[in-house]
């Protein structure tokens, strides 16, 4: 869980600097380019973004790119009911990133969490974590077949390179991967960052750059002594 993966890192770098040129009309115009980004948008779509089936919290079954992702702003984590340690501090961290939002940004956010552990997280089993943690509205808990999860996991390259590493279900990564799919503009965090600082890693996502909090204001936001605490608890 502590360690983020390479893989990681290597996706969202090919997808953070993608722009598409036309948003739907409920989302802020983002600043285009000339040239063949729309095409790039399809190759995230391709490469990134696979439309498995899955199951929501509610019995619902759904497609993962045409019915959760397509059009949105979305927040995406991997978890299991059964963790004890991670998975309920990360909950409880998006939990509060959720009530932020809804205050500060028009466009909402779908939050998706995906079960790691499918054949024992059933949607009866997601429906009662979600109640448990406070989840909102716009907040789906997904389960589905284990081949299919693989697939979505690797896919948003939320895997260590190390295959042994990769095996063991708690040490999985624990990443909050955000992105503004009409846009093309993708990033991710650890989930175990303070509340405030997921917000502004969402926001950074959804806003155009001359709304963006920055310098002291960004900063002085949370006091790093609580980011410093919120570490601490997720070794």
């Amino acid at each position: 869980m502590r360690r983020a993966g390479l893989a990681m890192c290597a996706a969202v770098l090919g997808l953070a600097v993608l722009i598409a040129a036309k948003p739907p009309d409920d989302l802020p115009a983002p600043v285009t380019a000339p040239g063949s980004l729309p095409s790039r948008i399809d190759l995230i779509r391709e490469q990134h973004l696979p439309d498995v089936p899955l199951t929501t919290q509610d019995g619902r079954a759904v497609r993962f790119y045409s019915d959760l992702v397509k059009g949105r702003i979305v927040a995406i984590n991997f978890m299991f009911t059964s963790c004890r340690a991670a998975c309920p501090l990360s909950t409880a961290n998006i939990r509060d990133v959720q009530e932020a939002l809804r205050v500060r940004l028009k466009q909402p956010v779908a939050f998706l969490s995906i079960s790691l552990n499918p054949e024992i997280d059933t949607s009866a089993v997601l429906h009662a974590y979600a109640e448990a943690h406070g989840a909102g509205p716009g907040w789906t808990f997904l389960t589905g077949q284990r081949a299919d999860i693989e697939l979505l996991r690797r896919s948003l390259g939320a895997y260590d390179l190390d295959p042994e590493l990769d095996k063991i279900p708690t040490q999985h990564t624990g990443l909050l991967i955000i992105g503004n799919e009409p846009t093309g503009r993708w990033k991710a965090i650890a989930a175990l960052s303070h509340p405030t600082r997921l917000r502004q890693a969402i926001e950074r996502v959804v806003l155009p750059v001359t709304e963006w909090q920055t310098g002291a204001v960004a900063v002085n936001a949370v006091p790093y002594a609580d980011n410093a605490q919120a570490s601490i608890r997720g070794q």
